[in-house]
């Protein structure tokens, strides 16, 4: 097991995941069509992929389709026609319905296929074409899965761009008038996102685009499998472990998302390396926590967070997310004294409903970033997040609920 930060992982390099494998895996053999979500950096990625490579062993197809970048649903569908060129050569009726669109398909590589058939592409059409498309994909002989990761970024961008509500409305209806269409058929469709897809369609009024979906929450990894990691890595790449070290990286860490996880045992490691040590001590912990991972160069991958906020909220909202996430970093927890103190705030200043408030906590807890406590306040999970949230944002902030514990700092 290779040591893998940022980037999915699939094969032996794939941990800790077998019995939400197992799970997902049922769903998809049962034809169930599969909404998989999860905070950033839980894994989505490689479940969705090692889920594909395991199926494509047992005879399936398989298509991972990437639409974070695509602006308009005809970039989709070319996207979609980019990953199913490997399967031209292998089915004759997908090769004659690509050759009906473009011309020496055979010719071509899967990147040509793809901007020929998006030069090809507008408006008018892209429906048809991507019906067809997948449509000439499913062998009935030979099941296929297709995956479309970072869905939620896509309509985003498309809601944003000022096509607005209905363009996000015409390819929700698309896709599942698509599962729909081929009911009778081996075809299943996932859909993953770190951003919340069901927020998204129920303040756009339009939940019922994904009800055909099976929702498929993937969590953190609990204490036992996050120590079980740290002691696999150390033992792969031959570097010696204290044995209560993966106790307190999780105690550090808060919360088990693997990719945090990975980027902890990475930044010891090196620790240890330019010590001249063969051994993660557990002095390291605590010092490598507070210089690497929030240093700059682990915030690298912390500003993340906030992109993918300002990315899933208009600006009122995200104004409004960072008043609710920096109490909870800098106090300890967003409080029921804090949310009426924000919303007299906020009504003085704009008139801002209550509703604004509960909407973005929703968001928050959806996607990961808070959790709600028995008291009805709300915390970060992550103490990582956490704790980079309160240096970045904490220092001039203004409590607006002083009663409601200590601060991060004396956590």
């Amino acid at each position: 097991m290779r040591s893998s930060t940022g980037r999915w992982v699939t094969g032996n390099d794939f941990f800790g995941r077998d019995a939400e494998l197992a799970v997902l895996n049922t769903r998809v053999r049962e034809r169930n069509h599969v909404l998989l979500t999860g905070q950033r950096r839980m894994g989505k990625t490689s479940l969705a992929r090692e889920l594909g490579r395991r199926l494509q062993a047992d005879g399936w197809n398989f298509l991972f389709v990437d639409v974070e970048e695509a602006q308009r649903a005809e970039d989709v569908v070319a996207l979609v026609a980019q990953q199913a060129h490997g399967l031209v050569g292998r089915s004759s009726r997908l090769r004659d319905a690509v050759r009906r669109w473009v011309d020496n398909v055979e010719e071509i590589g899967a990147f040509d296929l793809r901007l020929k058939l998006r030069a090809d592409l507008n408006a008018a059409n892209w429906r048809r074409r991507g019906e067809e498309l997948l449509e000439a994909c499913v062998e009935p002989s030979q099941p296929l899965l297709v995956v479309l990761d970072e869905l939620p970024i896509f309509l985003l961008r498309v809601l944003g761009d000022g096509a607005g509500r209905a363009e996000v409305d015409a390819f929700l209806s698309w896709q599942r008038g698509v599962a729909q269409a081929l009911g009778d058929r081996p075809f299943t469709l996932l859909v993953s996102g770190s951003i919340g897809l069901v927020p998204l369609v129920s303040r756009l009024g339009l939940p019922d685009r994904v009800n055909h979906f099976s929702n498929f929450r993937l969590g953190p990894w609990d204490r036992d499998t996050c120590c079980a990691c740290l002691r696999r890595l150390s033992e792969t790449h031959g570097v010696g472990m204290e044995p209560a070290v993966p106790q307190a990286v999780y105690a550090r860490l808060g919360v088990g998302i693997p990719h945090h996880v990975q980027s902890f045992f990475a930044h010891l490691r090196e620790d240890a390396l330019i010590g001249g040590r063969g051994e993660i001590l557990l002095e390291a912990v605590d010092r490598v926590y507070r210089e690497s991972l929030l240093g700059p160069w682990g915030q690298n991958d912390l500003f993340h967070y906030e992109t993918r906020l300002r990315e899933a909220l208009d600006d009122q909202a995200f104004r409004v997310a960072l008043e609710v996430l920096t109490e909870a970093a800098a106090v300890g927890a967003f409080t029921v004294h804090a949310a009426k103190r924000l919303q007299e705030r906020l009504a003085a200043l704009d008139g801002d409903s209550p509703d604004s408030i509960a909407h973005v906590v929703t968001v928050l807890v959806h996607d990961g970033y808070l959790t709600e406590n028995d008291d009805r306040s709300y915390s970060f999970p992550s103490r990582l997040l956490g704790d980079w949230w309160a240096a970045r944002f904490g220092s001039d902030h203004r409590p607006l609920d002083p009663k409601a514990g200590t601060t991060r700092g004396g956590q």
